[in-house]
């Protein structure tokens, strides 16, 4: 018990502090990124394009106060976006703090729990899918270092195998090639979480995991659409990868429980 609990905690640490280190790096990214834009000189098409993205990104707490006060101080962007930033909410939620994503540690190391119960393997998977759900919240994006590390982490857990590995492979092609299908047809479904579900359902697809797995995507959908507007999340947009995320966690935990 206090060998499970001790991987459990590991696991969880080592993933938040990932995550926020991961989180960190990419506003980063987006201060440098609006710093060439606003400096003089800039390529007028890229600047056009990124003024395009700049609403949705705000939408996200994506954007820096200081580009926030820049544009609209020069009239680039409409002052009504800014309604949450007036009220201070918006800064307390733009690239916070260790200390300001303490919050999500319970649920790390509920996810740590539930796949260290299973092996190793398995508690690196719940907690790196944790970890996407939460870049995917923030961002909007399923990050490719996070995705690797849940594809290499569940085939180790669920299918050890070559014929496993083959088969999360077909399972991550076959939704990539359903996800893709969906946006011709002007549905909105990204790479990330195409690939994430392909990858739980491929990795699981012969065990009793599965069992459980695929009706709690089903509640977890629910769910999460009954508090999309609660946590900002408009359902038009949904982000998978929460879904997937607490799906695996709980398929995990009633498999522990069981």
């Amino acid at each position: 018990m206090l060998e499970t609990l001790t991987l459990a905690a590991g696991s969880a640490v080592a993933g938040w502090l990932l995550q926020h280190a991961y989180q960190h790096m990419r506003y980063s990214f987006y201060e440098r990124e609006d710093a060439a834009m606003l400096a003089p000189g800039a390529d007028p098409e890229q600047r056009r394009s990124w003024l395009a993205a700049i609403a949705p990104q705000i939408s996200i707490q994506a954007v820096a106060p200081s580009t926030i006060d820049a544009l609209a101080a020069s009239g680039d962007i409409d002052a009504g976006l800014l309604p949450a930033r007036a009220a201070g909410a918006y800064a307390r939620r733009y690239n916070p703090t260790l200390a300001g994503e303490a919050y999500w540690i319970p649920a790390y190391l509920a996810a740590g729990l539930a796949g260290a119960a299973m092996s190793p393997a398995a508690a690196v998977a719940a907690v790196s899918s944790l970890a996407i759900a939460a870049s995917d919240i923030r961002f909007r994006i399923v990050p490719i270092p996070h995705l690797a590390v849940l594809a290499a982490s569940c085939v180790l857990a669920f299918c050890p195998t070559s014929a496993g590995a083959a088969i999360t492979a077909a399972g991550m092609a076959l939704t990539w090639a359903v996800g893709a299908a969906v946006r011709r047809i002007g549905g909105e479904w990204g790479d990330g979480d195409s690939l994430m579900l392909g990858c739980v359902l491929g990795a699981t697809a012969g065990t009793p995991t599965v069992l459980t797995l695929v009706p709690a995507l089903g509640a977890a959908s629910l769910l999460f659409i009954a508090c999309s507007h609660r946590i900002g999340v408009k359902t038009d947009a949904m982000p998978l990868a929460p879904v997937i995320s607490l799906a695996l966690i709980a398929s995990l935990a009633a498999g522990a429980i069981s």
